[in-house]
């Protein structure tokens, strides 16, 4: 009886151990628990401290950005608007040692604002905040664009350009992608500004197109002096030279190439460069490519509406590229490849002016002209010759021909040749620039000088909306930073009055503008344009193609009449 009892005695003593070393273990594993949620607390509020330092400097980032837009380009615009005005001998003639130093400053001022473009470019593009615009491409079309657009560099450096097809290519149409051709089109300007530079007199900088299922392939060879193999990453990189001395001796900005690379990363592509095997360096570019059920583009008929643009070139390229820019303007387009052509099309349409080539096979834009001059029907159609001659051939057409336009050409020269010859509204144009900054508006209303345009300042938000009460504009020109408002809300005010609800609107702004802002800036016609990036005589030009465009419309209701 007695060792039944020890044996319990002892069990229960057994048992009580086994539970206390239990309630210890768990003792300590609660806190260790405990000290381990004390850890995460405190890496969780060093974790929020970091993050809310990282979201301080985002903003300050943000901040500095917006400023630099601001305070720096529109100065900036103010400094090489006037230098243009002065250099173009619009204020007056300057002497040849004056002359030389406007030449100075303005190349100076360009780079300035060459630097400061691509610095903003670059980190809105990395930060998320340039979003791609993605169509249907050709990359044949591009390659040819850009090659139209960096010639008049290319000559000036003896250098030739050509445009190379893969032998497995067997049409344009083969080339096309999904991509955002503004972006694609400034990589291969920047790669071929790039070879141009780098590039002995006499060579030869050319383009090679290639595409496969699944991919496009863009080739820029040069015959320069060549890249060395350990810097061929890093040129990649910002501000990165070959040589510390190209960014003053060849006036880059060390950023090019590190923008392609952006652009080519938002593409999901990639851009790589090689030593030649003789001389020079080559420089890849491949995208992916977006089957569709068939990549051969759909042949369009050249609309026949009131009032349109015949477009006469035998290139196709330059009619696309014109035809497309036109199209944007609100304009519609006939085209012609053929001098014959082009008399049949204009005696058959409603043609408002014409474009004309001058050296076409067959029926010259010579030949052609005096044949439009000479039949009734068209000769009194207003003809701008596009020709890679110079304008100074433009006094021996007087009679014949109403503008000149020499190409490679900036869309905006075509618009204000366009514009100049159309222009016939009753009375100048009236303007009213809002813009806060004194010193650009004195430089954008200078270059409004000989334009058939009145233009009116103010510079803050109640000013504008008593100047539009008082007489309603044909068009606003609009800077979004004002002293007792910004832009938004002036165009806000202005929807809520239906006389001023689709005014004809030019936002110019210092800093770049998102598309869902840009949705909040629009009223009628709209043009967005950057300060820096656009030069104040840019703006004239874009202006009057708009008056212009915008009184034809008005003028073509009022004969139509009130409808049935």
């Amino acid at each position: 009886m007695h060792i039944f009892s020890l044996l319990g005695f002892l069990s229960l003593l057994a048992t009580c151990g086994v539970l206390l070393f239990a309630f210890l273990r768990a003792q300590r594993t609660v806190r260790d628990l405990a000290d381990q949620l004390t850890q995460a607390r405190e890496q969780q509020h060093q974790n929020n401290l970091k993050l809310n330092e990282r979201s301080q400097l985002d903003n300050l980032k943000d901040e500095f950005i917006s400023t630099v837009s601001h305070e720096l380009r529109t100065p900036l615009t103010s400094i090489r608007g006037a230098l243009g005005l002065l250099s173009s001998g619009v204020i007056g003639d300057v002497d040849a040692k004056a002359q030389n130093l406007l030449r100075i400053a303005v190349t100076n001022t360009d780079r300035l604002i060459r630097l400061i473009n691509d610095i903003l470019d670059l980190e809105r593009m990395e930060s998320g905040r340039a979003p791609l615009q993605i169509r249907r491409c050709s990359l044949s079309e591009l390659a040819q664009q850009a090659i139209e657009t960096m010639t008049a560099m290319a000559d000036s450096n003896t250098v030739h350009l050509e445009l190379v097809s893969s032998p497995t290519v067997t049409s344009p149409e083969s080339l096309f992608f999904d991509g955002d051709p503004d972006r694609i089109l400034q990589v291969i300007t920047n790669l071929l500004s790039n070879a141009i530079k780098f590039s002995p007199p006499a060579s030869t900088v050319r383009v090679h197109t290639d595409a496969t299922a699944d991919s496009i392939l863009l080739k820029v060879v040069d015959e320069g002096r060549g890249i060395p193999a350990e810097k061929l990453d890093s040129i990649f990189d910002r501000f990165q030279q070959v040589e510390p001395s190209d960014a003053r001796q060849k006036g880059g900005t060390g950023l090019g190439l590190a923008i392609c690379r952006s652009i080519a990363q938002q593409h999901s592509g990639s851009i790589w460069a090689q030593r030649n095997l003789g001389i020079g360096t080559t420089f890849y570019v491949m995208l992916p490519r977006t089957t569709r059920s068939t990549d051969v583009a759909v042949p369009v008929q050249p609309p026949r509406g009131e009032g349109a643009i015949l477009v006469c070139d035998d290139d196709p390229g330059i009619r696309t590229v014109v035809g497309e820019n036109l199209t944007r303007q609100g304009y519609s387009v006939i085209e012609a490849n053929s001098g014959e052509q082009c008399l049949v099309l204009a005696a058959e349409n409603k043609v408002e002016a014409i474009l004309l080539d001058l050296y076409m096979p067959g029926l010259s834009g010579w030949e052609t002209l005096q044949r439009l001059r000479n039949n009734p029907v068209t000769a009194n159609i207003p003809v701008v010759v596009l020709s890679v001659l110079s304008s100074t051939l433009r006094p021996q057409l007087t009679g014949d021909a109403q503008g000149w336009v020499q190409k490679p050409f900036n869309e905006n020269m075509l618009f204000a040749e366009l514009g100049r010859v159309l222009h016939h509204g009753e009375g100048p144009a009236y303007v009213l620039l809002v813009e806060d900054d004194h010193d650009l508006a004195s430089v954008v209303i200078a270059s409004f000088e000989n334009a058939a345009v009145h233009i009116d300042h103010v510079s803050t938000r109640q000013q504008a909306i008593r100047q539009c009460i008082t007489r309603r504009p044909d068009l606003l020109i609009l800077d979004l930073t004002l002293p007792d408002g910004d832009g938004f809300s002036l165009v806000e005010w202005l929807r809520q009055q239906p006389p001023l609800a689709t005014l004809p609107l030019v936002v110019y702004s210092g800093r770049e503008i998102s598309d869902p802002e840009m949705n909040k800036l629009r009223l009628g016609p709209t043009e967005f344009l950057t300060k820096a990036k656009v030069q104040p005589k840019e703006v004239e030009d874009l202006v009057l193609s708009m008056v212009h465009h915008i009184r034809t419309k008005y003028a073509d209701l009022a004969a139509a009449g009130p409808a049935a």
